[in-house]
C-alpha cells in the first residue's frame, strides 16, 4: 500500500519533487473553500513535510521520499517567514527525518519562529482559529517541546481534556464546512487527544 501510495505520489508530484497542497483535480469536486490549489503546482511544505515524516518514522524508502527530503532539507535551509500549518509540516519532517544531527540543527534555526512570529497562543483559553502548544509539541519528545516550560504545558493538557464534550469527542476550532466534514474531522481529533493525553501521562 506504501508503495503504491509512493508510486502516485511521484506521478503527480510537483516539477521540483515533493507533493502540492491541492491537486488541480480536486477543483470539480466538493472540497472547502481553502483547498485551492497554488499557482504553478509548488511543493507545499504542508503536505511534503507531513507525508515525508510519517514514511520516515516507519522507515520507508521509495525514490519519492528521497526526492521529498531533499525538497524540505532546501526549503527550510531558507526559511525566514512561515505560517503555522507549514509548520506542522516542518516539525513533523524534522521530528522523523533519519538525519538526526542536521534535523536538531535545522530545528535550531527554525524552531524559535514558532515564538519569535506569534504562530503559538500561550493562553489555552485563547479562542478562534489559533494553535496553542499542544498543536507544535503534542507529545513529550516533541523537538518543540523544549520552546515551552512545564506549566504552560500543563495548562494546555488540562485543556485538552477539559475539552472533551458531552457526546465522548472533542472538536476542531476552524469553520465547519459541512456535516460530513465535522464529523470526519471530529473523529480524527478525538483519537488525536486521546493519543496525546496517554502520550502525556493522562490516561491509562
Amino acid at each position: 500500500m506504501v508503495r503504491g501510495t509512493c508510486d502516485w505520489l511521484m506521478a503527480v508530484a510537483p516539477a521540483a519533487g515533493g507533493a502540492a497542497f491541492v491537486e488541480p483535480t480536486l477543483a470539480d469536486w466538493p472540497h472547502a473553500p481553502w483547498w485551492v490549489p497554488e499557482e504553478g503546482h509548488p511543493a507545499s511544505l504542508i503536505a511534503t513535510g507531513m507525508i515525508a515524516g510519517t514514511l520516515h518514522a516507519r522507515s520507508a524508502s521509495h525514490p519519492w521520499l528521497d526526492g521529498a527530503t531533499e525538497v524540505m532539507w532546501n526549503r527550510i535551509s531558507t526559511l525566514t517567514e512561515p505560517g503555522g500549518y507549514e509548520m506542522f509540516g516542518v516539525l513533523k519532517f524534522l521530528q522523523h527525518v533519519p538525519d538526526r544531527d542536521r534535523a536538531l540543527e535545522a530545528f535550531g534555526r527554525v524552531g524559535p519562529l514558532i515564538i519569535e512570529r506569534n504562530l503559538v497562543v500561550l493562553d489555552p483559553e485563547v479562542p478562534g482559529e489559533v494553535h496553542g502548544v499542544l498543536d507544535f509539541a503534542p507529545e513529550p519528545d516533541s523537538l518543540a517541546r523544549s520552546l515551552f516550560d512545564d506549566v504552560t504545558v500543563k495548562a494546555h493538557l488540562d485543556h485538552l481534556a477539559q475539552a472533551q464534550r458531552d457526546d465522548g469527542g472533542w472538536t476542531f476550532n476552524w469553520p465547519a464546512w459541512s456535516p460530513t466534514a465535522e464529523l470526519d474531522w471530529r473523529g480524527f481529533l478525538t483519537v488525536d487527544a486521546l493519543r496525546v493525553l496517554r502520550a502525556n501521562g493522562r490516561l491509562g
